[in-house]
């Protein structure tokens, strides 16, 4: 009987779900410190499964990617992502969990490693169903990362106002009350659901708390248009020299930086407001 882990991740909601016990044992040193890795998510986790979509939420051109190694690959930042950083944390392979769509073509033992259902645009939708669905079929090890705060991306605060906190507070407040009811809820999955381990990643806090230099702009140039908070593509756009310096790569998005710094503390807890009940590091040695 194999337990897994799922891992959500989003600047909706976001989930991995990483596969342990039995099968830990077949695992060498250096090896993954779990057998699979499944991630649920939006824009935020998406690692190329909207490029081929009939939707305008795609980062299949330049400049995305202009720091990851195989280049543009779909994911909506300017190198790795929030995923990339977990499963390489956990000891996989750079770029092995492969997106939904390229999994389709791939080896059966290739998907069993772990697949990026993430999806530019998705959303949360009878998430409960689907959560006892996966209990069923032996999820057991579920990581959470809540909202981040909404109301300081640059794109709402370029188009509603900031107050004088800098941000939207009025989204930040809605924010606030959605994590605690989140976190709330992970307590009662965790007392509701046999043998099962939820954990809550607190991606606020986090946040605030990163020092990234820039945190109030976009690295890439993006069009004034209220509908448009992407890049521009090059050669047309303009890309920003420090990108190490900013929070936010496009309108939306965070930088690869802000991802490191949120994953870094996800997977192993800087403070104990970082994660409830306890870390990435620690539900996987469960």
């Amino acid at each position: 009987m194999a337990y897994w882990l799922m891992i959500l991740l989003g600047k909706l909601l976001t989930s991995f779900l990483l596969v342990s016990n039995f099968l830990q044992q077949h695992f060498a040193n250096g090896e993954p410190q779990v057998p699979c890795l499944f991630i649920f998510g939006d824009s935020l986790s998406d690692n190329g499964n909207n490029n081929d979509r009939a939707t305008l939420a795609k980062a299949n051109y330049q400049p995305y990617g202009i720091d990851f190694p195989k280049g543009t690959t779909g994911r909506f930042t300017n190198g790795r992502n929030l995923p990339d950083f977990i499963a390489e944390k956990l000891g996989f392979p750079h770029d092995s969990i492969p997106s939904y769509a390229n999994a389709a073509v791939g080896s059966v033992k290739k998907i069993l490693k772990g697949v990026n259902y993430a999806s530019g645009g998705s959303g949360i939708l009878t998430e409960s169903v689907k959560t006892m669905t996966l209990h069923k079929r032996e999820a057991r090890k579920v990581v959470v990362f809540g909202l981040g705060l909404l109301g300081c991306i640059p794109y709402e605060v370029r188009i509603n106002g900031a107050n004088i906190s800098g941000c939207v507070d009025k989204f930040n407040e809605a924010v606030i009350l959605f994590n605690s009811r989140l976190k709330s809820l992970v307590s009662y999955l965790n007392n509701n659901l046999t043998k099962a381990t939820f954990i809550f990643i607190n991606s606020t806090g986090i946040s605030l708390d990163s020092n990234i230099p820039v945190s109030n702009a976009a690295c890439c140039q993006v069009s004034e248009l209220v509908s448009a908070p992407q890049c521009i593509p090059l050669p047309f756009g303009k890309v920003c020299s420090n990108r190490t310096q900013y929070a936010f790569w496009d309108e939306l998005h965070p930088s690869e930086t802000a991802f490191s710094a949120i994953a870094a503390r996800a997977y192993r807890a800087l403070l104990p407001t970082d994660s409830y009940p306890f870390d990435i590091q620690r539900l996987a040695q469960l």
